[in-house]
């Protein structure tokens, strides 16, 4: 869905060295405890408009609505409908746990424990995934903020289970292929289920030629 940084360690994006947020948003300035609920709100509001709009028919004017701001409000926040969703989505992410090491298991069974929940995170809400989609490849310098940091992310959750004994450029190639399917099911060619599929057994596929692709 959103483009990748391939590499971690070479990774200089936005925020390749910032802290992780937990519960709060990629903004572009720093916000108090009661201005991160009223963005909240806002993104909460989103989710519900997304149940019955489409993306195209999204506006910020009509999540203020929603959540009971102004209109002027919402832009305090948010600057465009895409930074919006991509916040959404980011949110969403966030709140998957982290897969933890898994060294030793198939390579196939590390990348599902790293990529599964992270795909499979809009399954069941095809408006949702159609906008996220559409906002997480704008042009929108927040939105780009937002995907770069969803992008990070997902490096470190497959960093993380691939391990140290599987080579770096594996990952990156795993990162791509995840990206490209992630994308190719927002379109519709497959469901999300069949993400993880694809990816895992792009993976089995490397570990058989490389014999896991021990580093050296």
């Amino acid at each position: 869905m959103a483009t990748l940084p391939t590499d971690t360690d070479d990774y200089t994006g936005p925020s390749a060295h910032a802290e992780h947020p937990g519960d709060h948003l990629t903004t572009r300035r720093h916000m108090s405890a009661r201005q991160q609920a009223t963005a909240q709100l806002l993104l909460d509001a989103a989710e519900r408009v997304l149940d019955e709009r489409s993306y195209d028919d999204l506006t910020l004017r009509v999540v203020a609505t929603a959540a009971g701001v102004t209109h002027t409000t919402a832009y305090t926040y948010f600057s465009s409908k895409a930074h919006l969703v991509s916040e959404l989505f980011w949110r969403r992410l966030r709140r998957i746990p982290h897969p933890g090491r898994h060294g030793g298991a198939p390579l196939g069974d590390r990348v599902r424990a790293a990529l599964s929940e992270p795909g499979m995170a809009l399954s069941d809400e095809p408006r949702l995934a159609q906008a996220a989609l559409a906002a997480m490849v704008s042009s929108d310098p927040d939105a780009r903020r937002v995907r770069d940091r969803v992008g990070l992310d997902l490096a470190e959750r497959l960093q993380e289970a691939l391990g140290d004994d599987v080579d770096p450029r594996v990952g990156e190639v795993l990162l791509l292929a995840f990206s490209g399917a992630m994308l190719q099911a927002g379109m519709g060619y497959f469901g999300f289920e069949g993400v993880i599929d694809r990816v895992s057994s792009a993976a089995e596929l490397m570990g058989d030629a490389q014999g896991c692709a021990p580093v050296g």
